[in-house]
C-alpha cells in the first residue's frame, strides 16, 4: 500500500508540475498544430506552407514635386490548401491620407490623397476602379480586391497596377524627404498582404506604431531619377556600368572586394557634378527571397563602400556602404562600424553568416531597418552611432532572415535586435554599458499596472507599454537566458530555431518549443513568467544567519519573474565575498533558497543584485547585521 500510494502521489506531483509549466495556446494556434502546419517540437509541420510573390516594378521620382509614379506586375502564388476569393493589398502610403486613423498626430501639411491607383488588371482583365461600379474596398492602409474567379490552391494570379503618391516631407514616419533632393523611400508599392496558417489574411491596418509582416518574395526593380542622383536599394545593382562615370565606376568596383573603406563619392566628386552618365538614370536592382524592397536617393551625399567576408568556409563577402551628407560628422565612421557589426553578427552572436550580398546605411532620420538597408539619423556621439547602426543591422536576422510577424510579436524582432549587439556595443566604445540601459528601462516600468505580458499582440499596446514589451523586457530576458544556459547551449538552441525557421514565418511557440527540443530541456518554467504572465522581478533578503565561518543567506523570490541571484557580503566598508546563482535556481517553483557563503571576517552587511539584473523593488535588497 505504501509503494502504491507513493506512485500515486508522484503521478499527481508530475501532473501538477506539467500543468504549472504548460503554456497557454490560443485556439487559432491550436488549429495549426491540429492541421500539422506546425509541430509541438518546434519544427515546421509536415503540412507547413506559405505564399509568395514575384514583383517587377518600374518607378520614377520627381524630386521637385516629390511625386513617385510606378507600374508593377505581381505574380502571386497560392501555396495554401485553400482557394482564395479575394486578395488583401497594402497601400502603406494611405497612412497620410485625409481621414485615416493613425497612432500619432501628424503635421497637417503632410496630409495627402494617399495612394492613387490608376489602373488594375487581373489575369489580363481590366478592373473598373470606379467605387460605384466595383466591389473593391479600401480601409485604412488596406485594399480588398475580389478576384474575377477564385485563385485555386497551387495556382497563381497576375496583377498589373499603376499608381502614384507624394513622398512626405513633414511628418516622416520611417521614411520621407529629408531635404529637397534626399529621400528614403519605403512602404511605397502596392503589396499583397500575408495569408498564413494562423490568421488567414493579415488585416492589420498600419497606424504608425507597430511594424510589418511580409511574405518572402523576389524583386526586379527599375528606378528612374535625374542626372547625378545616386540610388541605393535592397538587392544588387545590375547596371553600374550604364550609370556611373569611369571614375566612380572604378572605385565602386574596387570597393566590392576591398577590406579598406573606399570613398566612392567625395566632396570633390560632388563639386564636379559628374557622377553619372546619362541625363536621366534608370537603376536596375534585383533581390531574391526577401520580405520587402526599399530605396534611397540623393544628389549631394557622400558614399563610402567596403566589403567583409561573412562566411569563412566559402569566402562569401557582403558589400557594406554608407551614404551621408557631409555635415553628419559621426556618419564618417558608420561604414567601419557597419562592417565590424556584420563581422560580429556573422561570427560571434548569433554566429550565423550575414545572409545578404549588400548592406547600405543611409543618413536619413531616426532608426529603421529594411532588408539590406538602414535609415538612420545623425546620432550625435560615437556610442549613439554604434548603438543605432548595430541595432538596425541586427534586424537582418529578426525579422528578415526569419520572417517575423512584427505586427503581433514585436518582442520576436525588437527584443533580439536589443540583445544581439549588446556585447559588440559595450566592447566597441569605452565606458559604454548598453545592458545597463536595457535593465534600467525594464525595471523602471516593471510591475506597473500598464505593463502587459509580452505574449499580448503588439498591435494592442501603446506607448511605454509597447516599448517595454517589444524592447527592454525581452532584451533582458534573452540575456538572462544566455547567461543561464551558457554561450554554447544558448547558441545550440538559437541555431536550431533559426535553421528550422529561416525563410519561413515563426510564431512565439516555434521559438519556445525549438529551444526546448534542441536542448532536451523543458524551459516552460522560464517562458511562462517572462513571456505569458503579469509580474515583475523582485528578490529580497529574508534573513542572514551566521554559523561559524559560514553565512546562510535566505533569499526570497517576491516577484513572479525568475532572475539571477547576486550576493555581495561586506566586512565593515570592505567587500568580502560575491556569489552568483543563475535564474534556474527558481526552476523547481520554490519561492525561497538558502545561499551558503564562507566568510573569513565578521560580516556587517549583505547586498543583493547588481546593475545588470533587473529588480523592481530595491528597498529589500540590503540586510544589515547587528
Amino acid at each position: 500500500m505504501t509503494t502504491c500510494l507513493l506512485v500515486i502521489l508522484m503521478g499527481i506531483f508530475s501532473i501538477n508540475l506539467f500543468a504549472q509549466n504548460s503554456l497557454y495556446i490560443p485556439l487559432n494556434i491550436q488549429r495549426a498544430y491540429k492541421d500539422s502546419t506546425r509541430s509541438m517540437d518546434g519544427k515546421p509541420g509536415k503540412n507547413y506552407w506559405q505564399n509568395t510573390s514575384n514583383y517587377k516594378i518600374f518607378a520614377s521620382v520627381n524630386p521637385k514635386t516629390r511625386e513617385l509614379k510606378g507600374t508593377e506586375v505581381i505574380i502571386y502564388h497560392n501555396n495554401s490548401p485553400k482557394d482564395l476569393n479575394q486578395l488583401v493589398m497594402r497601400n502603406y502610403q494611405d497612412y497620410y491620407k485625409k481621414g485615416v486613423t493613425r497612432d500619432f498626430d501628424i503635421n497637417p501639411k503632410s496630409l495627402t490623397d494617399g495612394v492613387k491607383i490608376n489602373r488594375l488588371i487581373i489575369n489580363d482583365e481590366e478592373i473598373d476602379l470606379n467605387p460605384k461600379e466595383t466591389d473593391i474596398r479600401r480601409s485604412g492602409t488596406l485594399m480588398f480586391v475580389p478576384l474575377p474567379s477564385p485563385l485555386a490552391k497551387g495556382k497563381s494570379v497576375v496583377l498589373e497596377l499603376s499608381w502614384s503618391f507624394i513622398i512626405p516631407n513633414k511628418s516622416m514616419q520611417r521614411m520621407g524627404a529629408y531635404d529637397s533632393t534626399s529621400f528614403f523611400v519605403a512602404y511605397w508599392y502596392p503589396q499583397v498582404s500575408v495569408f498564413d496558417d494562423i490568421d488567414g489574411w493579415d488585416r492589420h491596418t498600419y497606424g504608425g506604431q507597430v511594424e510589418f509582416y511580409n511574405d518572402f518574395s523576389n524583386y526586379d526593380v527599375n528606378i528612374t531619377v535625374p542626372k547625378n542622383f545616386v540610388v541605393w536599394a535592397t538587392g544588387v545593382l545590375q547596371n553600374p556600368e550604364d550609370i556611373f562615370n569611369e571614375n566612380i565606376l572604378k572605385k565602386y568596383t574596387e570597393a566590392r572586394t576591398s577590406e579598406k573603406i573606399i570613398h566612392v563619392i567625395t566632396e570633390e566628386d560632388l563639386n564636379g557634378k559628374n557622377i553619372t552618365e546619362p541625363d536621366d538614370n534608370t537603376y536596375h536592382f534585383t533581390a531574391e527571397d526577401v520580405t520587402d524592397f526599399t530605396f534611397c536617393m540623393s544628389n549631394h551625399y557622400l558614399w563610402d563602400l567596403t566589403s567583409v567576408v561573412v562566411d569563412n568556409k566559402t569566402g562569401r563577402r557582403t558589400v557594406v556602404g554608407s551614404a551621408y551628407k557631409k555635415e553628419s560628422e559621426n556618419f564618417k565612421m558608420v561604414d567601419q562600424i557597419a562592417k565590424d557589426a556584420i563581422d560580429y553578427f556573422s561570427n560571434k552572436m548569433p554566429a550565423v553568416p550575414y545572409p545578404y550580398p549588400e548592406m547600405t546605411v543611409f543618413n536619413g532620420a531616426g532608426g529603421m531597418e529594411s532588408p539590406m538597408m538602414v535609415n538612420e539619423g545623425e546620432a550625435g556621439s560615437k556610442a549613439g552611432t554604434v548603438g543605432v547602426t548595430s541595432h538596425e543591422i541586427a534586424h537582418t536576422y529578426f525579422p528578415f532572415y526569419m520572417g517575423i510577424n512584427e505586427t503581433k510579436y514585436a518582442f520576436m524582432d525588437e527584443g533580439w535586435a536589443t540583445f544581439l549587439p549588446t556585447d559588440f556595443q559595450a566592447n566597441y566604445v569605452e565606458n559604454n554599458d548598453p545592458l545597463r540601459r536595457t535593465v534600467i528601462g525594464y525595471q523602471s516600468f516593471a510591475g506597473k499596472e500598464t505593463e502587459m505580458p509580452m505574449i499580448i499582440p503588439s498591435s494592442h499596446l501603446r506607448g511605454t507599454t509597447y516599448r517595454t514589451s517589444a524592447y527592454v523586457r525581452p532584451g533582458t530576458a534573452y540575456n538572462i537566458l544566455r547567461n543561464m544556459l551558457g554561450e554554447k547551449r544558448f547558441l545550440t538552441g538559437l541555431h536550431a530555431y533559426m535553421k528550422r525557421w529561416h525563410g519561413k514565418h515563426p510564431i512565439p511557440y516555434d521559438f519556445f518549443f525549438s529551444f526546448n527540443n534542441a536542448l532536451g530541456e523543458n524551459l516552460n518554467w522560464f517562458w511562462k513568467p517572462w513571456f505569458f504572465e503579469f509580474g515583475y522581478p523582485d528578490l529580497s533578503i529574508k534573513d542572514v544567519k551566521v554559523d561559524g565561518d559560514y553565512a546562510n543567506i535566505i533569499i526570497k523570490k517576491v516577484g513572479a519573474i525568475p532572475i539571477p541571484v547576486y550576493i555581495t557580503t561586506y566586512s565593515g566598508d570592505d567587500k568580502e565575498v560575491t556569489v552568483e546563482k543563475q535564474a534556474d535556481v527558481w526552476k523547481s517553483g520554490k519561492s525561497e533558497i538558502i545561499v551558503k557563503v564562507k566568510v573569513t571576517n565578521p560580516i556587517t552587511k549583505v547586498k543583493l543584485g547588481n546593475e545588470h539584473i533587473p529588480d523592481a523593488v530595491q528597498s529589500n535588497n540590503t540586510y544589515k547585521l547587528k
